[in-house]
């Protein structure tokens, strides 16, 4: 079976499906919005086709960028059609995931697919199990049975309230591999907490800052590693810089950006609590990647990896914005270091049960191939 995804970017959340999928005897192929030169081992590269004239035209009339300072995909991308259904009849694909759905390029490929009898799945961060609008429902479910389509997303959303709504929507969480069996804790004899967020206003990584400094005036034997992507040259990074300055916290704290994927690795390893405070996350990966080294993991409730967190068993799910919660639940696993290795633990446990490539993968080909 050939399928073709298509994506933005080659985003390492990818990495663990690609894996799944060829585990499960499928061919895969992904084309992306823009070029890269990413080559994982035993993954497809990504091929990007150019765009056409009109495209072009469209994009250097309306720069677009995402305003944390990284260029963003462009709705306005697309190939020719000609180049695209060359791809299409080189690659021969048998399904195709479509992400981001709702742009030029999407609705293209919606109706080359249609035309060339290919299997379509829809690709987004909603809440599979939710409240839909009952007539938004009702459209959705003729929309869906008329292409004969599914939609997949990584977010489960409240499955204790809401029932499946539709067959057609399948769960299909982040996968990666466990990547520690046994790991030392506290290292140089300290609570080590790490926070990977990029450094702009929506991933909120001053609000661990604030969170971390305001638990300095109690705790000790702490220490706050802070690492993301974007401008080093920024007005939020310097912000962030110069607040650990004026509070004299140097020693205690580390603010690192653009970091290679080895040194995040090295980094996962060396801390014990991983947080993501932000404001707004569809689904965020650095969530599942830290439960996969053994961390005790917080995030809020807007972002749809919570779901990943079972709360107060491998970490907590904390109101976004509040820093009393946040400091009250850090300071809950400081003061019990025992706590911190056992929701480690249990991270790697729900990873291994709920997140391998291989099973959800075949989940999901079970699903769409009936």
């Amino acid at each position: 079976m050939n399928i073709l995804f298509i994506q933005h970017r080659y985003h390492s959340n990818l990495y663990g499906w690609f894996e799944g999928l060829q585990g499960n005897q499928a061919n895969v192929q992904l084309i992306v919005y823009r070029p890269d030169d990413k080559d994982i081992e035993g993954l497809p590269k990504s091929t990007f086709l150019e765009p056409s004239k009109l495209s072009k035209k469209l994009m250097n009339k309306r720069k677009r960028t995402r305003g944390d300072g990284v260029d963003s995909f462009s709705p306005f991308y697309f190939p020719s059609i000609r180049n695209l259904y060359e791809f299409f009849r080189t690659c021969k694909p048998d399904v195709i995931v479509i992400r981001p759905v709702f742009t030029r390029f999407g609705y293209l490929l919606l109706a080359l697919s249609l035309l060339l009898r290919v299997k379509v799945v829809f690709h987004s961060r909603i809440a599979i199990y939710r409240h839909f609008d009952p007539l938004k429902l009702i459209a959705f479910k003729s929309f869906m049975t008329l292409l004969g389509a599914y939609w997949i997303s990584p977010c489960r959303g409240d499955e204790s309230r809401y029932k499946l709504s539709s067959k057609r929507l399948i769960y299909m969480p982040f996968t990666i591999r466990s990547n520690q069996n046994e790991r030392d804790y506290f290292n140089g004899n300290r609570v080590n907490i790490l926070c990977v967020a990029k450094y702009f206003e929506n991933k909120n990584p001053k609000l661990m800052l604030d969170a971390f400094l305001e638990l300095l005036k109690t705790e000790t034997g702490i220490k706050l590693t802070i690492v993301g992507t974007g401008d080093d040259n920024g007005p939020y990074f310097n912000e962030m810089l110069a607040k650990v300055r004026d509070s004299q916290a140097e020693e205690y704290v580390d603010i690192l950006i653009n970091q290679p994927q080895q040194q995040m690795e090295r980094l996962y390893i060396g801390h014990d609590i991983f947080v993501l405070p932000t404001n707004h996350d569809p689904a965020s990966f650095t969530v599942l990647e830290a439960m996969s080294y053994g961390l005790a993991t917080l995030t809020t409730d807007v972002d749809g990896s919570a779901g990943y967190i079972t709360d107060g068993f491998n970490g907590f799910i904390i109101p976004k914005g509040n820093l009393r919660e946040l400091v009250s639940k850090l300071k809950e696993l400081i003061q019990n270091k025992n706590r911190i290795v056992s929701q480690g633990q249990n991270s790697l446990k729900l990873t291994r049960k709920n997140h391998g490539p291989i099973e959800v993968t075949a989940n999901f080909l079970n699903r769409i191939l009936g």
